[in-house]
């Protein structure tokens, strides 16, 4: 009976899968040797394109394997995909840090790297792995930075709009046009109130305004420990505190409200990316 030989290693079953689906498709006997990994006390040593899986074929249908995986080869290379025209360290890369590419770029990188016969050492995967730590970080720290600059806006929202009703208190002509106009509506309705029953409600919409600005403060706390629910609210809150002003045409507050909405927007949208990615790490 004719021998089956060795005809092509692969670091795991699924990087053979292939191979075995062409062997499978076109009929042709083959067996599957993955001794190399059950039986593999030690491998912190071992390259990872090396042993594995090995796809076992009889001797007479090598030439027939052979031409099928060429077509296949000759098939992606006409195909132009962009892995073709990755250096051998980026072929790597791709190999060691996967996260980020799809599993047909892996396979292909893992197909790559054996027809260019790519033996990576420790110290080359360490390196790689290392400068993919460094970026991964970097990306965080930049990340964080403007999730904290667009929640820095709420808590100068609630500072400056506290110092207006101070303003108002003492009498004193400034206004910090980042403020909220919130706090305006509810001392203007109370002077209303005032005139109409002639009670005295201006300590109450003194204390109703201060609330209403302590609250930025708490939505501030909130949003910079990543609570996108409560960020959220505070930038729709803050959108319909804009429409206070159009009303009075005061549209130098408008431009700063404007101003300050594109910045807590900015960190919004990083928070969600950094929710998003985490998210998929976990699931990894």
């Amino acid at each position: 009976m004719e021998d089956f030989i060795d005809y092509q290693k692969f670091p795991t079953l699924d990087d053979a899968s292939t191979l075995i689906d062409l062997l499978d498709a076109n009929q042709i006997l083959f067996k599957i040797d993955d001794s190399a990994i059950r039986f593999s006390v030690d491998s912190r040593n071992k390259n990872i394109l090396e042993d594995g899986v090995i796809i076992k074929i009889l001797a007479s249908d090598k030439a027939k394997v052979d031409q099928l995986n060429l077509r296949i080869h000759e098939t992606a290379i006409n195909d132009g995909h962009f892995m073709y025209t990755l250096s051998d360290n980026d072929i790597i890369d791709v190999i060691v840090n996967p996260e980020e590419w799809t599993e047909r770029e892996i396979k292909l990188a893992k197909q790559i790297a054996e027809d260019r016969s790519l033996k990576p050492t420790a110290e080359l995967i360490k390196s790689l792995r290392k400068t993919k730590h460094i970026e991964d970080s970097e990306k965080e720290r930049k990340q964080t930075k403007i999730i904290s600059n667009g929640t820095s806006w709420f808590l100068w929202i609630a500072i400056l709009s506290s110092l207006n009703i101070v303003a108002l208190i003492f009498k004193q002509n400034i206004n910090f046009v980042i403020g909220l106009g919130t706090n305006y509506v509810i001392i203007g309705t109370m002077d209303a109130i005032r005139r109409i029953t002639g009670t005295n409600f201006t300590a109450l919409a003194i204390i109703l305004s201060f609330l209403v600005s302590g609250l930025f403060i708490l939505i501030w706390n909130k949003s910079k420990k990543g609570n996108h629910k409560v960020y959220l609210i505070g930038m729709i809150w803050y959108g319909l505190d804009t429409l206070i002003f159009i009303t009075s045409k005061d549209w130098y507050s408008i431009g700063f409200h404007i101003f300050a909405l594109i910045g807590l927007y900015g960190g919004y949208k990083a928070l969600l990316t950094k929710r998003k990615e985490t998210k998929n790490i976990e699931k990894e």
